[in-house]
């Protein structure tokens, strides 16, 4: 299988979390904004390796678990993203099959020019219900299957000569 290395220099372990976080626990926002660009580079069937190296000691189990913890959120947010999807499609399809039908209704009972906004009106929300279905939804799903895929990432650490 192929493997995809992230190499990613440090002076110190902390330069890893963030400074909020005393627990160390969170990853810094330059760390998994920088990862996250780098994932974005890499082949989906490839291997990740995640090759750290450090001027000092690093403790692997905090790295892990704040490497775990980004990718926890992550999935948070993705299947937080999925839930407003679904009720943002159901919505617009509702309402646009109900303003299309009422275009059919009104058809005949008034002027051409209001029954046309209304059936353009029900179009249009029938149209961004489709177009989360088709761009979105698909999105949402490479996303899960590429945190999938970062679950399994190696990290490797490398003390540096100073």
């Amino acid at each position: 299988m192929p493997m995809y290395e992230i190499n990613l220099k440090i002076h110190d372990e902390n330069e890893l979390y963030s400074p909020f976080d005393e627990s160390c626990r969170t990853l810094s926002t330059d760390v998994s904004d920088y990862l996250s660009g780098q994932y974005g580079k890499k082949a989906t069937d490839d291997e990740i390796v995640l090759k750290i190296k450090c001027d000092g000691p690093v403790d692997y189990e905090r790295v892990r678990g704040a490497f775990q913890e980004l990718i926890r959120e992550q999935e948070l947010h993705n299947a937080n993203q999925k839930r407003s999807n679904m009720i943002k499609q159901l919505w617009l399809f509702s309402v646009g099959v109900v303003f299309v039908a009422a275009a059919f209704i009104l058809d005949g009972v008034l002027d051409s020019v209001p029954v046309e906004i209304v059936s353009i009106v029900g179009s249009f929300a029938v149209w961004e219900a489709a177009n989360i279905w088709i761009v979105e939804n698909p999105r949402t799903r490479i996303a899960r299957r590429t945190l999938k895929k970062l679950n399994s990432t190696k990290i490797v650490i490398e003390r540096t000569e100073i």
